[in-house]
């Protein structure tokens, strides 16, 4: 991963220039005398900057080996619990494959404003179920000629979603020319490594100037079972992949009708095929890693195209604008062969079973004696032969149809789904002054961004025929002859399977004649697939000048505006997996549509469908600012702003106050106070459900998150105090920074669910008929009905306005540089983030407190409304530079932190009443990073980049991928050579 190093954000001036639209922009062929820094709308104001702001500017980049946006947002010290890298495992990245985003404070992306010169963009529909999350990977890289951070919440100035920040990516300004850069990067195990192609080209004169930009970066997959780390045994980490919902599976035969003569049994062939036999409370499993045939990084292609045109109409008006595409493919993203199935049969699919076999097997998968599978694995294993009595019930909540061998749908490989994301964003405006003393900035926007998310699942009533002999698009049921006039089986045993397809352990048992065939697979392993849209359409005006009041710091200033927004949000659902066309498990092929509300998550084993949903909202806004240089060495800046949402959202007024005291040459103070806030996403007001994929009890389930038009806006209280020091070849800063936030919008926590209805995990004593838990009980959906750990299929959680956050730190940068050091220039730093406290108030769900207040700080906040949040985060660099040359090595460090749950550490039956300590804590993550910057003759540059130089493995989490995806890195070492070339 490369690091971010550091730049003094009290400099600003000496290194922006004026972008169109009053945005800073920065690049080595221009000048230009004022910048508007992000988080002002007054001209200049970086000569007295009041807020902390972090400039990065290209050419910092390009020492850094020209990292991508997600590992550029990664390496922040200010940022935490980033989206970008595979990490499908997780409630809160699902969905989000491909994309990328910025989480300032750990506040949650949704709630840092990311803007393009100045300008909001739309949201990615699909991350994080439409919660606000901008999608940097669309971002034009190649264009950008600096990027500003600014680590204080700005909804005064911006309005929603600024609460933990803005960043704001900006691109060069009359450039004039062209440029190419291309780059690879090696990665061990990857398939063909990581490169990116880039070209730019610009053209100025004295009125006009024109650029475009083009770019296309590749990422290679990456499997698990490259790296050792990522795949772990199950007695070393049972949470690592590792399912007791698996084939080979569990079964349940009766001997005699009644039910006192059930037999559990374990399919035999467990362990020859790569299993850890094991019992799930008491009934016997076979533990499986379906880690394996997933991926630490998916294959992506990112393209970009970037135009921007700048016209002086006269000396006093310019005109602007640009265009941006941008397209994200995710072709193969892969997953397990199937998922677990966590629904049962209807009574329609076992009509004509037999009555005996209907009450037998009432609820349940049923293998009829006459399965040609189940006939095969009776004769094989003898002591299993009272099977073919009766024949045999495949359990739900222990079985999948394919697993170790692979889905013959996909060449008995791994189940395999895409994402598609297209984007598009125009910008125009005019800009420019009327008379000495009023300026003005006029701007239209619009951008969209749709994203098509497929997958596959189960069909459970398919299944259930299939089990029957009546499987297939081509059989002729009336027919009622089981494996013939074009009806297909499918077989559950292990019979049907040759070998485990990742370690390669034959199965003597297997035959050919029984193996279960593409075409029915085909028939009830059916496509999933949404399309969802966002769009944004924004009017900003804002006018600023001199108010005719000079102080002894100089002109008072100020600055009015108005924003007017529109969002829209669509989503649509293939038919099979739309709620309004299949809303029940029997609704594909048995045309019922009528079943209880619990029950209308459509016809798939564990996959919900969604209901489709378009919907809009306007936004007005109106904002000032004021300027007041009271003296030469002290400025007050205040800003307001006041947001009407209309409907049941309302309104909101943010008021914002900010100073900067410059007290002696080398010595400087700012501070700020001010209130921000952000409106309810329009996908989590609709109504419908997202189907999630969480870990409950050690086994994942089907969680729906419902939408909520009931909620309120989210609103914050920010505080900020800091020290500026400027002395000889030293900068550096401190800043205290302080969140009160409260009705922040979150999805309720399953873990707290989970743990106040099954206290004691999946044994014990529950809640299952406690009165005081009636309702949270209501919430899951069980398997037979009946209320148990081991009988959850899914759970109903809902958008919430949750519980209040507070959360304060410090955060610290530096640097030092010496002169004429072994013949050139040394500079050495650092930027690093210490979080002092991350607070969170008890929540409840419905009427029970679910979740005890906690401090999320130095946790891993697994199923919980926060992301992990280490104590601190940092770099520490050194860089010499000696004629054309440029040495930089940047140490990265972040701090461990622990695992706060319980139940992963306690002994249980699962894993023979033995404890597993390991990863109760998640160790430092220290790494290395060493770039070589070598300027060529003829405007050619060559970088050489080593990330990770020592090869450090990321620390060990007791998760899916065995490391926290959110925090670490899985590429280890990597090498990339890079070249640029200017004309």
């Amino acid at each position: 991963m490369t690091r971010t190093g550091f730049l003094a954000g009290a400099s600003l001036l000496a290194m922006a220039a004026m972008a169109p639209n009053g945005a800073a922009a920065q690049d080595g062929q221009n000048t230009v005398a004022e910048v508007v820094v992000t988080g002002s709308l007054i001209r200049g104001t970086p000569e007295n900057a009041a807020l902390p702001v972090d400039v990065i500017s290209a050419e910092e980049l390009q020492k850094q080996g020209s990292p991508s946006t997600v590992e550029l947002i990664k390496s922040l010290a200010v940022s935490n619990g980033v989206l970008g890298d595979t990490n499908q495992f997780d409630s809160r990245a699902q969905g989000s494959e491909g994309s990328g985003s910025v989480n300032l404070r750990g506040l949650g992306s949704m709630r840092t404003l990311v803007l393009l010169n100045g300008r909001r963009m739309a949201i990615n529909p699909l991350a994080q179920a439409g919660a606000g999350i901008v999608d940097t990977n669309m971002i034009p890289s190649a264009a950008i000629g600096r990027v500003e951070v600014l680590k204080d919440g700005a909804a005064a100035t911006y309005g929603s979603d600024a609460i933990g920040g803005v960043v704001n990516f900006i691109t060069r300004n009359r450039f004039d020319g062209a440029e190419f850069a291309a780059d690879y990067r090696y990665v061990d195990g990857s398939d063909g490594g990581d490169y990116s192609l880039s070209a730019l080209w610009g053209w100025a004169n004295d009125r006009m100037d024109v650029m475009v930009s083009a770019g296309w970066q590749h990422r290679g997959e990456l499997d698990v079972i490259e790296r050792d780390w990522a795949n772990r045994p199950y007695l070393e980490n049972p949470e690592g992949g590792w399912t007791a919902a698996g084939n080979p599976g569990t079964f349940l035969s009766f001997t005699a009708p009644a039910a006192s003569g059930a037999t559990l049994f374990r399919d035999p062939q467990c362990a020859v095929l790569g299993g850890t036999p094991g019992f799930s409370g008491t009934t016997p499993a076979c533990y499986e890693h379906y880690i394996e045939w997933d991926n630490l990084v998916e294959k992506e292609e990112h393209y970009q195209l970037y135009g921007q045109f700048n016209y002086e109409l006269s000396d006093n008006h310019k005109f602007h604008f640009e265009g941006l595409y941008g397209r994200t493919e995710v072709p193969k993203w892969e997953t397990t062969p199937s998922y677990a199935l966590l629904a049962n049969p209807t009574p329609e699919a076992l009509a004509g079973a037999g009555a005996l076999a209907g009450a037998l097997y009432a609820g349940r998968f049923y293998v009829p004696t006459n399965n040609p599978g189940l006939v095969d694995f009776a004769a094989k294993n003898p002591s299993l032969g009272f099977i073919t009595t009766f024949g045999a019930a495949y359990l739900a909540p222990a079985a999948r149809p394919f697993l170790v061998g692979g889905n013959p749908m996909f060449d008995n490989g791994p189940s395999r789904g895409a994402r598609y994301y297209d984007f598009y964003r125009f910008s125009g405006g005019l800009n420019g002054v009327f008379g000495p003393d009023i300026g003005y900035d006029l701007a239209v926007t619009y951008s969209e961004q749709k994203g098509t998310r497929t997958g596959y699942d189960t069909i459970v009533n398919r299944l259930e025929s299939a089990l029957r002999g009546f499987g297939g698009p081509n059989c002729n049921r009336a027919a009622n002859t089981p494996g013939q006039n074009g009806c297909l089986w499918y077989n559950p045993f292990s019979n049907a399977i040759e070998k485990n397809i990742i370690t390669g352990q034959v199965n003597p048992q297997y035959n050919a004649a029984v193996a279960n065939s593409a075409e029915v697979t085909r028939w009830f392993f059916q496509k999933l697939s949404t399309t969802q849209k966002s769009r944004l359409f924004v009017v900003d005006a804002v006018v600023n000048g001199d108010l005719g009041i000079t102080l002894s710091g100089g002109d008072v200033k100020w600055a009015l505006g108005t924003q007017y927004r529109k969002d829209w949000y669509k989503s649509d659902y293939n038919d099979i997996s739309n709620t309004l066309v299949n809303p029940c498990l029997a609704s594909p092929d048995f045309n019922i549509n009528t079943c209880p509300v619990s029950q209308r998550s459509g016809p798939f084993g564990f996959l919900g469908a969604g209901t489709p949903d378009d919907t809009s909202g306007d936004v007005y806004a109106l904002f000032g600012e004021l300027q007041v240089p009271l003296l030469e060495s002290l400025n007050f800046q205040f800003a307001a702003r006041y947001e009407d949402y209309g409907g049941a959202v309302g309104s909101t007024f943010d008021p914002k106050a900010s100073v900067r005291w410059q007290a002696n040459d080398w010595l400087a103070l700012r501070g700020s106070v001010g209130t921000t806030f952000r409106g309810p996403p329009l996908a989590q007001l609709a109504p419908g459900n997202i189907t999630s994929l969480q870990s409950i009890l050690g086994t994942f389930r089907a969680v729906d998150i419902g939408g909520n038009p009931n909620m309120d806006p989210e609103s914050a209280t920010t505080y900020s105090l800091g020290v500026i020091l400027e002395a000889g070849g030293f900068r550096g800063s401190i800043d205290y920074f302080s969140f009160d936030f409260d009705n922040p919008i979150v999805a309720e926590p399953v873990a707290g669910i989970v743990n106040a209805v099954f206290p004691n995990g999946a044994g014990g004593a529950n809640n299952c008929s406690n009165p005081a838990f009636a309702q949270l009980v209501s919430r899951f959906t069980f398997n037979g009905g009946t209320c148990s750990a081991a009988n959850i299929a899914r759970l109903q959680t809902f958008y919430v306005n949750g519980a209040p956050v507070k959360t304060s730190g410090l955060d610290f940068m530096g640097s030092y540089e010496f002169n004429d050091v072994a013949g050139g220039d040394l500079t050495i730093g650092g930027t690093a983030t210490w979080i002092r406290d991350y607070s969170v108030d008890a929540q409840p769900v419905a009427g029970t407190v679910v979740t005890p207040a906690f401090d999320a700080v130095g946790f891993l906040n697994y199923q919980t409304t926060v992301v992990p949040i280490p104590e601190w985060k940092g770099q520490a660099f050194a860089e010499w530079e000696r004629g054309g040359h440029t040495i930089r090595v940047t140490f990265n460090y972040i701090d461990s932190y622990t695992d706060q749950r319980t139940t992963p550490f306690i002994a249980t039956p699962n894993t023979n009443n033995t404890v597993i300590s390991g990863g109760k804590t998640i160790g430092s993550y220290k790494t290395v990073d060493v770039t070589w910057r070598m300027q060529l003759p003829w405007d050619s540059i060559v970088t050489l980049n080593v990330d990770n130089a020592f090869n450090e493995d990321p620390p060990f989490a007791r998760l899916d991928l065995n490391y926290d995806p959110f925090t670490a890195d899985a590429l280890g070492r990597t090498i990339k050579l890079g070249f640029r070339k200017s004309f």
